[in-house]
């Protein structure tokens, strides 16, 4: 059996469906760094709880030179929060909750660069790296078979600190990756060392902050 074979025979599991709608009944909210509700539609940016060598928040591969789809990857800086982000859960609530199917959108919602969605998506494997890269251009909503690899859920770490995971469960019939997200190192021939998203055992740890709490502070 080949190395890839094995991996997919460790990695495809049968989803536990928790509810028809992906998610967990009677969830708790996920809250932002202010511990206020996060909200459906809202800006939020995820920046990681590690400060100096832990890098800053998430953004898109602005420096593609036209490869598409775009990767998400985390900014090497503290300082720099990257992109904001809106979250939209399968079962339409106004409050974001833990464990829900949902899916994550950067804000501008569509990129000219590569004409398609700054929606997230898990992207074909690719065994060159052995890693699940998270990429863009995925369709928002119609949770079903054909959408699957477009629904990523937030897990409670402690407190206010949370980690993404996939295991999505709009498709009860579906097989499907069960893992977190994690931070790698992927070096680029043209551009060098960037930190992308990817499928891993080792979870990226992040807080939410609203982008307008920012923009209060820099005023």
């Amino acid at each position: 059996m080949s190395a890839t074979a094995l991996l997919l025979a460790f990695f495809l599991v049968f989803s536990t469906k928790s509810s028809l709608f992906g998610g967990v009944a009677n969830a708790a909210p996920v809250l932002d760094i202010d511990g206020n509700e996060v909200l459906t539609g809202v800006e939020y940016y995820a920046v990681s709880i590690i400060r100096g060598a832990g890098g800053g928040g998430l953004a898109l591969d602005e420096f593609g030179f036209g490869r598409c789809p775009l990767a998400v990857l985390q900014r090497t800086l503290d300082t720099d929060r990257g992109n904001p982000l809106t979250f939209w859960p399968v079962n339409n609530e106004s409050v974001v909750s833990l464990s829900t199917d949902l899916n994550i959108e950067f804000v501008p919602a569509f990129s000219a660069w590569c004409r398609s969605s700054n929606t997230w998506r898990l992207d074909n494997y690719d065994p060159s790296s052995g890693k699940w890269w998270v990429t863009t251009g995925a369709t928002k909503g119609e949770p079903g078979a054909n959408t699957l690899t477009n629904w990523f859920r937030i897990e409670n770490v402690s407190g206010n600190v949370y980690k993404f995971s996939f295991c999505p469960s709009v498709c009860e019939s579906c097989i499907s990756l069960c893992n977190d997200v994690g931070i790698y190192n992927d070096e680029d021939p043209e551009l060098g060392k960037r930190r992308r998203l990817a499928l891993s055992p080792q979870p990226w740890r992040f807080q939410l902050i609203k982008t307008s709490r920012v923009i209060k502070q820099v005023a």
